[in-house]
């Protein structure tokens, strides 16, 4: 018998007014259900990742999720429907327990199978493993630098997610990038933009590129908002000029990852399995 998931949202960022400045603080959000059948998955498997980046969203109060939970989550998920899952964390490949024998297991269960990961730490021959229909790997330039100073590893990171990105071409895998706009990347998008499409154009791999708008939460956005922030309207223009251009693939404008009534997010924290979403609550301008 499966355990029932409790709904929540796991913070809330409210706003706290100090001088000039709205800052983002937590608390706990009771979320009711939406009404909306969610069609996708997304289970942290853990929050801790094996790098630093500046505008990392994740919380470290979450908890691990055990083997057997997980299992007994894609249980769940295929008794209320959805077979569309995305294993994602933190870094799935520093959980402890096993993510590819996970994805055996989803795929056992006849769903899509996706993993959102850095890079890093990919078994050899990833790219033509049949139990991942999907990799998500995230972009943020195609300057090594202006990369590099977003997510932090300690050797460079950008040159990893190129080659991984190769080794998925040349298996015709398919693969979403991810982007998130800042302060520091924002100018150069269109830049980033034209390489992906030349990229797709040799194997037809990429199945989507996401836009997300940086928020400043988590461990890392928080402490970095003044930094990487930028306004909405920004944002949106950048957007707007992307999907204007008709690019081979879907390009998602995603203003808050967490909030969205086609995807449900799934974690542990306290000892139980919970499901739900993070809502935004006041001004995200740092400056204001």
């Amino acid at each position: 018998m499966h355990r029932p998931l409790e709904v929540t949202h796991p913070q809330r960022i409210r706003q706290v007014r100090g001088g000039k400045r709205r800052l983002p603080t937590y608390t706990p959000l009771v979320h009711p259900p939406t009404n909306q059948q969610a069609t996708i998955a997304v289970v942290f498997l853990q929050p801790q990742c094996n790098m630093t980046c500046s505008f990392c969203i994740t919380e470290n109060e979450v908890d691990r999720i055990e083997f057997e939970e997980a299992v007994e989550l894609l249980d769940h998920l295929q008794d209320i429907g959805i077979r569309n899952v995305i294993l994602g964390g933190g870094e799935p490949f520093s959980w402890p327990g096993d993510p590819i024998a996970l994805a055996r297991e989803a795929k056992a269960r006849d769903m899509i199978v996706q993993v959102g990961t850095n890079g890093l730490d990919l078994p050899e021959g990833f790219a033509k493993l049949d139990c991942v229909d999907r990799w998500i790997l995230p972009l943020e330039s195609v300057e090594s630098e202006v990369h590099d100073a977003m997510r932090h590893a300690k050797e460079g990171h950008h040159r990893t997610v190129l080659e991984r990105l190769e080794e998925l071409q040349q298996e015709s895998k398919s693969v979403t990038v991810s982007t998130v706009l800042t302060a520091v990347n924002v100018v150069g998008l269109a830049e980033l933009s034209r390489y992906l499409e030349a990229y797709h154009s040799v194997a037809e791999n990429v199945h989507a590129w996401h836009l997300y708008q940086f928020l400043p939460a988590g461990r890392g956005g928080a402490r970095n908002g003044k930094e990487l922030w930028i306004p909405p309207g920004m944002f949106h223009e950048v957007c707007d000029s992307i999907q204007q251009a008709k690019l081979p693939f879907q390009v998602f404008r995603r203003t808050d990852m967490y909030e969205t009534q086609s995807i449900a997010f799934f974690w542990s924290e306290n000892g139980h399995i919970r499901r739900g979403g993070r809502v935004l609550d006041g001004a995200m301008d740092p400056k204001v």
